[in-house]
């Protein structure tokens, strides 16, 4: 088959996580298309203006196309292997279409997830975690065995020729054959083996892998690199502390530092970090703690006592540390400050826990949506631990605000015909609003739906506050 002549796109990935960007350079190989390939510098690329802009999500890799930008590998790789109808890279039928979607989830969820838990630290891109280890290690070892028995009748995974499922599997699995299987490792999957060393051997596999060899002694967890390494406790707290001695250095020069909310200072602003290799450690860091948690629940845990489970809230720390240095354009923003004029005023109390209220509700909503880009949804979103930390600190900060959500009285004896602000109620019917879509996102993920949501007592109850204020406004 003739090569096409110009580039279908531009593959941008990071060095350390090739493989997955190789899914789509050899299936590139295979239809004989030009694919640019360009390494992305997490340190100078991720900040970049119109990095998040052509590519809002900040996934990498990604292919950049005269149509957009395509993220996420398996996304990427399908794209590929369809651009070309006259070959059958994705199936010669719709059924092979679907044996070949199965395999490559099969790929992310139960082989990439453990098998990058185990490899990352031997690469020094995450810190190990031998529990979490060694958990991984029995994942992979359960998903090789499934491999094994489909490769026993089958001498390709979908049948007599290679497809995009090969292609994917034996890219995710290089990783391992050069990493961590030893000979000993690799004994029980003579098929696996087999299959493996046949696709790296065809020339479109070399073209982009170069030879593979395999695995003698398997490799030993390494020092994080740097670039990937979470910052020190130690360093957070010096910052703080230089931040903290800002307003006394030039108190003429920020005069309104006082004005604070709720009588805190405003944070400090986060350090921003590489998008694309904090993504990918947020990334790996987040399937550690899935992978564990499906596995406590096999043996009996729940709810409760999945997530007081010492190796899971080591791992939420962890988690939570990584998303601290995701660069603003990822990041949930920082709770909003008070209007000016009542900063100006002094007002403290009610309009302020509003906009603390409004800002906190905000930050939830989206990393909702970011949660639900990396395929959560439901119920595991409301019991992702950001999420409830995130929630009980809403309900805080409702708890605080006055009576009936109205703002503090002026020192004179109160008046019937006084109403709040006009801008103060706005953000009180915005705040209950807000908190009705939480409670019913919440009842959905509890498996109510419809008019049992509608019926819920506290649903009821937020309805008629909210209505109650709207006949205020």
């Amino acid at each position: 088959m003739a090569p096409a002549q110009s580039s279908i796109g531009t593959l941008h990935y990071i060095e350390q996580t090739v493989y997955k960007a190789e899914k789509a350079l050899v299936a590139a190989k295979f239809n004989g298309l030009v694919l640019n390939k360009k390494t992305f510098d997490a340190q100078k690329d991720a900040k970049k203006p119109d990095f998040l802009a052509k590519n809002p999500t900040g996934k990498v890799p990604f292919l950049e196309t005269d149509m957009g930008c395509i993220f996420t590998s398996n996304a990427i790789a399908r794209y590929v292997a369809r651009c070309r109808a006259d070959t059958a890279l994705y199936g010669k039928c719709f059924d092979d279409e679907s044996q070949i979607d199965t395999w490559m989830e099969f790929c992310t969820q139960e082989l990439e997830v453990p098998l990058m838990t185990w490899v990352y630290p031997v690469l020094g891109l995450m810190e190990d975690i031998p529990k979490a280890t060694s958990d991984a290690q029995a994942d992979v070892k359960k998903a090789l065995t499934a491999l094994e028995n489909q490769l026993k009748s089958t001498e390709y995974l979908i049948g007599e020729f290679l497809s995009l499922a090969d292609i994917t599997l034996v890219c995710a699995l290089r990783e391992g054959f050069s990493q961590v299987f030893d000979p000993a490792f690799r004994k029980p999957y003579p098929k696996v083996c087999a299959w493996f060393e046949r696709c790296c051997s065809m020339p479109q596999f070399q073209a982009v892998l170069g030879k593979v060899a395999l695995c003698t002694v398997a490799g030993k967890p390494k020092p994080v690199i740097a670039a990937f390494a979470p910052p020190a406790r130690g360093d957070a707290k010096q910052d703080k502390g230089k931040k903290d001695a800002e307003p006394k250095a030039q108190p003429k020069a920020q005069p309104k530092a006082k004005a604070v909310v709720c009588g805190k200072a405003p944070a400090p602003a986060r350090a921003s970090a590489p998008s694309g290799e904090t993504e990918a450690q947020i990334q790996a860091v987040g399937d550690q703690i899935r992978t564990l948690k499906e596995k406590l629940k096999g043996e009996g845990l729940s709810g409760k006592k999945i997530n007081d489970h010492e190796e899971v809230k080591k791992l939420v720390a962890q988690l939570q540390e990584l998303k601290a240095q995701a660069p603003a354009g990822d990041a949930a923003p920082a709770p909003a400050t008070p209007a000016p004029q009542a900063a100006a005023n002094g007002a403290v109390g009610g309009g302020d826990v509003e906009a603390e209220i409004k800002a906190v509700g905000d930050e939830i909503r989206v990393l909702k949506e970011k949660l639900k880009g990396e395929g959560l949804s439901g119920k595991k979103i409301n019991d992702h631990a950001e999420v409830k930390r995130l929630v009980a600190k809403l309900q805080d900060l409702k708890a605080q605000a006055p009576a009936g959500g109205a703002a503090p009285a002026a020192p004179a004896a109160p008046s019937p015909a006084a109403a709040p602000a006009g801008g103060d109620l706005e953000a009180q019917i915005k705040a209950v609003g807000d908190e009705i879509r939480v409670l019913k996102e919440k009842l959905k993920g509890e498996g109510l739906s419809g008019k049992k949501i509608n019926d819920h007592a506290e649903v009821k109850r937020l309805v008629a506050q909210l209505q109650d204020l709207k006949a205020k406004a």
